[in-house]
């Protein structure tokens, strides 16, 4: 019975609305933080989140392909190209062939994009990568399949973002 008095007074379908504008509000504004960040990265460093990212990842694992860069940041490989090329010109990082296989590129940051990781404040991707570990596990599964809700509530279809590309969902990110 007072159930139906919730139901009468709209408490159950007001709670579901704001909860649901509670998620979308959280959502933007995790997003809208990105970009901030992003922006304050590239104010601070003169490049952009992705380059940093790029950077730091370089920084820890170097020397990478083009193909491991590009599963890093969950892009085609055609996107990584121009984006480490740029890099190059700009001095952040040297690109030369593997003697392995003269197909791949390895790639390396040179002293300026070690100086730029060293200087740079954290993209939200990074904190995340960095803080998300230390999390209770009970956290992190209830947030993973919060996450995994969403999409699919969406209708991700990650088939459809993997397509021509070489990189593959990972469990684990570096």
């Amino acid at each position: 019975s007072s159930l139906m008095v919730l139901c009468l007074q709209g408490g159950p379908v007001d709670t579901a609305r704001d909860l649901a504008g509670s998620i979308v509000h959280r959502y933007l504004t995790l997003m809208r933080y990105r970009r901030y960040r992003n922006h304050l990265i590239r104010k601070t460093t003169n490049v952009s989140g992705r380059q940093l990212a790029v950077l730091r990842h370089l920084f820890q694992s170097a020397p990478l392909t083009v193909r491991e860069i590009s599963r890093f940041l969950y892009v085609r490989d055609a996107t990584a190209s121009p984006l480490l090329e740029r890099m190059e010109q700009a001095g952040y990082v040297t690109k030369r062939r593997c003697l392995e296989d003269s197909r791949e590129v390895l790639v390396e940051p040179t002293e300026l994009g070690r100086q730029v990781v060293s200087q740079a404040p954290m993209g939200i991707i990074e904190l995340m990568r960095v803080r998300l570990p230390d999390l209770p596990v009970g956290e992190l599964v209830a947030m993973d399949e919060a996450l995994k809700k969403l999409s699919a509530l969406v209708g991700v279809d990650e088939s459809l973002l993997n397509r021509g590309s070489h990189y593959h969902r990972r469990r684990h990110h570096p």
